[in-house]
Formats: C-alpha cells, structure tokens, sequence
C-alpha cells in the first residue's frame, strides 16, 4: 500500500526515507551509551542537540529533571504532540552479537530498544516539521524527552508542571512483542516507594551497637513481611497486579552494625483502589521492621502513575496509517543474524524468522498488561500508541527467547527497521490529523467523554522533588567511565 501514499504524506514519508542514516547512527550511539534512567546526560544531549539541528527550540533540565527537555516548532494548532525514552535498564548489558556476551557484566542496555525509542520520534517530529515548511502546513510540534521510563518517573513530574497541557493529539510509540496499535487495553497503574531505615537512640537502639539489630535487618524483616503478605493481597492474586522490590543501600558497614539501609518497593496494579490498597500493607510492613528492629523509618514517594485513557479514534487513524507502511522488511544480513541466535540456542534456524505480521488492537496481547507512565499524556490529550516489533519467531507457542537475545537486537538492523516503520507511521499519523480536523474533533469529543466518566487526578503532590537525588545505579568516574559493580574475574 506504500505507492498509494500521495501528496504530503508523501513527503513525510520520505523526509523520514532520507534522514536513515543518522536514525540508525543515533540509536547505535545510545546503544553503547546504556546510560540508566535519571543518568541518561549524554543520551539527551544527543537528542537535544539534533532537535536544535533540525530548527526546534529546546529547552533543558525541565521539572527539575536534568535529562528532560521540551522541544517546540510552529506557533499555531493543532498541536501534534510526540515523547523520546532513552534509558537504559542496569542488568541488561548485552554485545549485539549471536551469543550471550555482556558488553559490562552487570551493566545496563536494553531489552525494549529505547535506545531506538526516543531517536525514531525525533527524526519524525523533524520529518514532519520539514514536510509542513515544504508544503504550507499551520501546525505546532512539542517532542517531550521523557527521562526514567524504566523507573516510571519522568512523565508524572513533567504532567504534573504542566508541560503536557495544550496539545491537541499525542502520537506515542513503543518498541513492542507485536506490531499493533493499543485499543482498549493500555499499562497498568504504577506506584513506587523508597523505605529508609536509620538505627537511632531514641527508637532503642545504640548506632554501632552489634548486640542490636541494625537496619540491614530492618530491611531484611520488611521483606520478608511482604512476601508473607503477597498471596492475601487480593489486587496482587486475583487482578493480575505485581510486586517487585530492590535494596538501594544496605550493609555499608565493615565492623558495626549497620546505621542505614533503603528498600524501593514497586507495585503495578489494574486501578487505583487496588494501588492504595497495596500501599497500605506496603506500609504497614515496613512501620513493623522498623519497630521489631529498634529502627526508625522513613517512608518517599518516588512515584506514581494513573491508569491509561485509550481513544479508538486515534487508534483507527493510525492502525491504517499501520498498514499503509507496512510491518518492518529485514534485509537477508539481519535474517542471517537471527538464524545463528537460532542455531547458537539449538533451535532449528527459520527461513524467515522475524515476526513481520500486524496485530489488529483486540487480539494485541490476551491478557498481558504493560505498565509505564506513558499512561500520563492519556489525562491531557488524545493519546494512541503504537507498537512495532523487532522479535523473533518463537520455534512453539509458549517459548521464551532468553532475555540477551533481545538485547543483542537492539544493536542491529533488526532494531533500524523497527525505529524507520515506527517513524514513518507516526509521521504518516501525524500529517493524517493536520489535514484531517474533523477527525481531531471527534478524538477530542472521545477524549471529553471518557473524561467525564472516568476522571484520575495527578498523583504526584506539589512540592514533592523528583528522585534525582537518590543512589541510583550509574557510571562512574575513576578515572574513566566504569559501572559501578566491578566486573569478576573470569
């Protein structure tokens, strides 16, 4: 269907068509990059920096996040609102190579691709704003840089300080398992809390009393708590939530008992209610270690997210817009790449082994639930989102690829073809609405009318700073750049 694309989507689709190259050179750099969410500086500073190329206005370290930005173009409406990710995940270092080899052991990379992510929505905005100069179009352009997708983080803050209000349409995208576009079913709600616990005199205890708990017990005890506690959460059981946890500090002691420790907990849930509802028992857990162990603990919000707001009208526009291009094409170099992936996991190699089919939205994902804060922008304006896939066949229903084989494509072509589809359709999207207002009016119309009967407030109070501040795992200078866990000797 791509030689019935005409006129000025036309264009846009080659205006993406003829910035490949630095599509491709982007989201390898931020490939090697890998930097950690909160720590993406040279991620964003490589966005920034084309989007100023490219004629934007941008503005950084925005919501008091030094990775976020705004980007801006046009002065008038509609407003076409688009979001780069670019962080990375610490654990998933991977070598874009056929067999399991972390680039840093323990390190961060990817699984989902955002480092195509966030590269594919800028080379679409820029495609899209010089297809409006070359053929005349009233239109304004906002690309938010979004830091911490894997932490939930940026978009709620950056919702909150008001840079998602105003825009008449958002065209989000994702690296996905199928290629389809979300319908009714969107992420789940996300919450996160950081429980610091601190041995203090006044709850009892002595600081470097070793005949005393100390506070890596207190978070030992408020783990084990929750995990008592997990098969009674009904939200958790029976709703198809989660809960995950992480120590940021503990143990930093070599002789005394510890004086501090911080457990983050995360949890992922299909409503509200069912978020407090767990928050509740979170919170509980964590006043009982602190007063089993003679600790005090304080309780931070890091962050939390509401539930999604779909729009079948964007949905409609841009699943044809979908099928127009097309599912990503692999050239024979990236088949081959996959088929030894194939052959190294002692799986018969496939003559065609990427997933090249689209999904119509209701058949999308049987049951599984995504949760990231992209649900934000669905409070402020139409929203759709769109997934392109970048994965293998599985060989039988019900089989798992091992996780470093989706790292290792997000370091090939495999990754290139997905983040140029992915541009193409958003582009495609977004010249779509400009000559479309009728088909803006009756998003907006869907958009007031889910507003009406399902209205979620912001989550995040005035005056609560994002967690910028925190032991997040990151790079480190000595004297060179170095992940923070040594690597073992092997």
């Amino acid at each position: 269907m791509i030689e019935e694309i005409k006129g000025e989507m036309r264009t846009a689709f080659e205006n993406v068509e003829s910035r490949r190259e630095i599509l491709f050179k982007m989201s390898d750099t931020i490939f090697y990059f890998a930097e950690p969410g909160l720590r993406e500086y040279k991620s964003a500073k490589l966005l920034v920096n084309y989007l100023r190329r490219e004629g934007f206005k941008v503005e950084e370290g925005i919501a008091d996040m030094p990775t976020a930005f705004i980007a801006t173009w046009g002065e008038v409406r509609p407003e076409i609102g688009f979001f780069a990710e670019y962080d990375a995940t610490p654990g998933h270092s991977q070598k874009p190579i056929a067999r399991e080899e972390p680039e840093v052991y323990y390190g961060p990379g990817f699984t989902d691709a955002h480092n195509m992510l966030g590269v594919a929505s800028c080379v679409s905005a820029a495609a899209l704003k010089a297809t409006a100069e070359r053929h005349g179009l009233s239109l304004k352009i906002r690309l938010l840089g979004t830091p911490a997708e894997k932490l939930c983080v940026g978009k709620p803050y950056m919702a909150r300080d008001g840079y998602f209000d105003g825009m008449d349409a958002v065209l989000a995208w994702h690296p996905g398992g199928p290629t389809t576009v979300l319908g009714e079913v969107w992420p789940l709600a996300y919450k996160s809390m950081l429980f610091s616990f601190k041995v203090e005199a006044a709850s009892g205890g002595q600081s470097g009393d070793l005949s005393y708990p100390g506070a890596l017990d207190a978070a030992h005890a408020m783990y084990n708590n929750v995990n008592i506690l997990k098969e009674h959460m009904a939200p958790v059981v029976r709703r198809g939530g989660s809960i995950s946890e992480f120590m940021m500090t503990g143990g930093q002691a070599t002789v005394a008992t510890p004086e501090h420790s911080q457990l983050v907990y995360v949890w992922r849930t299909k409503s509200l209610d069912d978020q407090e509802e767990i928050s509740g028992m979170i919170e509980r857990c964590g006043d009982a270690a602190a007063l089993v162990t003679g600790c005090v603990v304080e309780k931070r919000l890091i962050t939390a997210v509401r539930t999604g707001l779909p729009n079948l009208t964007l949905t409609n526009l841009v699943m044809r817009n979908l099928k127009a291009v097309g599912p990503p094409s692999h050239t024979e170099e990236d088949n081959e790449f996959a088929r030894e992936i194939q052959a190294n996991l002692g799986l018969k190699p496939m003559d065609e082994p990427y997933n090249e089919t689209i999904v119509e939205p209701e058949k999308a994902y049987d049951g599984f639930h995504p949760a990231d804060d992209v649900n934000e922008f669905t409070w402020y304006a139409p929203t759709v989102r769109l997934y392109v896939s970048k994965s293998l066949k599985p060989p039988k229903p019900g089989y798992r690829y091992p996780r470093w084989v989706e790292s290792a494509l997000c370091g090939t072509g495999a990754t290139h073809r997905m983040g140029e589809t992915a541009a193409k359709v958003l582009a495609l999207s977004a010249i779509d609405l400009v000559k479309s207002p009728d088909v803006l009016r009756e998003a907006r119309r869907e958009f007031n009318e889910r507003l009406s009967i399902r209205c979620e407030p912001p989550l995040i109070p005035k005056g609560v700073k994002p967690p910028i501040d925190l032991r997040w795992p990151e790079w480190v200078d000595r004297p060179g750049s170095e992940w923070w866990i040594p690597s073992p000797k092997l």
